[in-house]
């Protein structure tokens, strides 16, 4: 098989998820990405933001050979394969991470990192955490082609970096964040939601409920904007149940850790 072509690649045609390279490809590095969080839950921040910074580096870069690779094989054979502007820029919700990511390391300003360390945990990982399963390889793609390789990898990353993140305490979530997480949420969706209309594009599945699998029969029978809302719904319920749910494991362990050292200090105040 040739590694830089896929099954069907426009046709995606398949699917081909659910296969013994699928699962491979999906439990290896992430259960090996979980351990590298546990391992860093102790370390220090500095060295914990070069590994994050070196995580997203690396995703980042398989994204870009992809689509360079896209492209060159689109003006190579524009007829076997055209540009297709629905499918091939880098502008699908999971890929969000790429973009936000840098906002949350490199900028300076308070609100916007925790607008961003927010979305990243709460919003964006469980986008990543959806598609491993129900999007990687894409229909169409073998596993360990070019496609599916590149796909598997940077969902992945999407997935561990805010694990990582909330594991080292390297972003201490606060009650009040979600706000936060949800503007940037709406400032992205809004964005994506008025180029998808004007280029006929759904970067964002606010058009078309095909990616939802069993809830595409409702996306084809109600209009456009009830879809939107049903989407948006989903988005922002399963956010503030990962924001809480969070806050709330957080909140536990630090009271759990109070209780445990309070009957010492009481012991050596007593004498």
């Amino acid at each position: 098989m040739d590694f830089f072509k896929s099954r069907d690649w426009l046709n995606r045609e398949g699917p081909y998820a659910f296969q013994f390279d699928h699962l491979l490809l999906l439990f290896v590095p992430l259960i090996l990405g979980i351990l590298l969080a546990i391992y860093l839950r102790n370390k220090d921040h500095k060295l914990v933001r070069k590994v994050m910074i070196a995580l997203w580096a690396f995703g980042s870069t398989i994204v870009l050979i992809y689509y360079v690779v896209t492209y060159i094989m689109c003006a190579m054979d524009p007829v076997g394969y055209p540009f297709v502007i629905e499918g091939m820029l880098p502008l699908h919700s999971c890929l969000m991470f790429i973009y936000v990511f840098p906002l949350a390391m490199f900028v300076k300003n308070k609100t916007i990192k925790t607008m961003a360390m927010n979305f990243l945990v709460v919003v964006n990982m469980i986008m990543g955490f959806i598609t491993l399963f129900v999007g990687c390889p894409p229909k169409g793609s073998s596993a360990l082609s070019f496609v599916g390789v590149q796909s598997m990898v940077i969902h992945v990353i999407i997935v561990v970096v805010p694990i990582i993140m909330v594991v080292t305490n390297y972003y201490d979530l606060k009650k009040q964040d979600i706000q936060f997480g949800l503007l940037l949420f709406a400032i992205l969706g809004v964005t994506i939601w008025v180029f998808d209309a004007i280029a006929h594009c759904d970067y964002f599945y606010f058009y078309d409920g095909r990616t939802f699998g069993i809830l595409y029969e409702i996306s084809e029978n109600v209009p456009h904007i009830v879809w939107t809302l049903i989407v948006v719904t989903c988005y922002v319920l399963t956010a503030i149940i990962i924001h809480y749910s969070v806050y709330g494991i957080k909140y536990y362990l630090a009271k759990r850790k109070a209780n445990k050292e309070s009957p010492s200090e009481e012991k050596e105040g007593g004498r």
